[in-house]
């Protein structure tokens, strides 16, 4: 039986560029080279596609990545294949035959290239277009989750311009709406970017500013006093399935890009020390918020929990979860009984099954 080839993804132009090396290694690292080939795609951070090169950077643990020819994607959803380019020509084509992305944050995670794979014609891992946008902008998230009768905390959005045009108004408006403490945030980024904790009303302002520099929208949400930080992860197409939930104990004041990638000292916990009825609650809440953003594959759902009266909410959503050894998702699975080689299996085959899926569905009406 052939090998299947799995094109893994990895870079991008997002600020998360370095997690995703992390996470693809990983992935690489625990794919079954007896079932699949592995073709290695390395986007740069000014967007150039480059073919990698990964024995050495695997051999060695070493997070440089060595590239060879320039790739370029086919649009023919006859011919799934990347074009390798030399000098002014096509040097040769590589067929894959699913993708898998770990492509972090803006430009991976946000439905832009999920839309190209689904140009192409080509199976590919985790969330449809329309999932990864609505999974990425956390505005059209949690209005989608509050839709759902899923529990949310309270929050606000606007858009950068309408901050440059009004800036009093909105900061009255959010210090009425929302209060103090809350956290700023651009919408439409991860791993914990931008995000900043407002104490004292004359931080807001600033904060507000700072979230600007990384998007033109804003979202603004209150701030859960002494919380639990709650993650479960949901595996599947139609009929998904949840982990055991996970627990983040940052050494910093809350779970911010430092304190996941930076400095050592955050807790991760698995499973989390929750009595059996929450379990079940969490599991229920993230599937359901997995189907409503109509996520498919894979996703992480992250939660607030208030210590004193376990009030639970819904925070977001993350439809490319850091992939890492030590990364909350895979380690999920693993005490839920799914070890990482069997994982990633799992999600190879759900992209592959899903493609025959939408294959059958009409693209005419005669």
């Amino acid at each position: 039986m052939s090998k299947i080839t799995v094109g893994v993804i990895f870079g991008g132009r997002s600020v998360e560029h370095e997690v995703s090396l992390l996470s693809a290694k990983s992935i690489i690292r625990n794919l079954n080279p007896d079932k699949y080939q592995v073709f290695p795609i390395f986007i740069e951070k000014n967007g150039t596609w480059r073919k990698a090169s990964i024995d050495r950077w695997i051999k060695d643990g070493e997070l440089k990545i060595f590239t060879n020819s320039f790739l370029s994607p086919s649009l023919n959803p006859e011919k799934p294949v990347f074009y390798e380019l030399g000098l002014n020509k096509v040097e040769g084509e590589h067929r894959v035959d699913v993708l898998f992305p770990v492509l972090h944050g803006t430009y991976g995670e946000d439905g832009t290239v999920q839309g190209l794979f689904e140009l192409m014609g080509i199976p590919f891992v985790g969330a449809s277009v329309l999932g990864s946008s609505m999974g990425m902008d956390k505005i059209a998230m949690k209005t989608i989750f509050r839709e759902a009768k899923l529990p949310v905390v309270k929050f606000t959005g606007f858009y950068s311009h309408e901050w440059r045009l009004n800036r009093e108004i909105i900061a009255k408006n959010v210090l009425s709406e929302i209060g103090i403490p809350c956290f700023v945030k651009s919408a439409n980024l991860g791993s914990s970017v931008s995000i900043t904790k407002v104490k004292l009303e004359d931080g807001l302002e600033k904060a507000i500013d700072f979230a600007c520099t990384f998007s033109h929208r804003i979202m603004v949400e209150k701030a859960v006093l002494n919380p639990r930080e709650i993650e479960v992860s949901v595996l599947g197409n139609e009929n998904p399935i949840a982990s055991l939930p996970g627990e983040i104990i940052p050494h910093r004041e809350f779970y911010d890009y430092i304190a996941k990638y930076i400095e050592d000292g955050t807790a991760l916990i698995a499973p989390a020390n929750i009595e059996e009825g929450l379990v079940e609650k969490f599991q229920e809440y993230a599937i359901r918020a997995f189907k409503a953003l109509d996520c498919e594959g894979m996703g992480r759902v992250d939660f607030l929990m208030e210590k004193t009266t376990d009030e639970i909410f819904v925070s977001e959503i993350n439809t490319i979860p850091g992939f890492t050894q030590i990364s909350m998702y895979p380690k999920l699975w693993e005490v839920s009984g799914i070890k990482y080689p069997e994982l990633v299996t799992r999600l190879i085959d759900l992209a592959l099954d899903r493609h025959e899926m939408k294959k059958k569905l009409r693209t005419d009406i005669k």
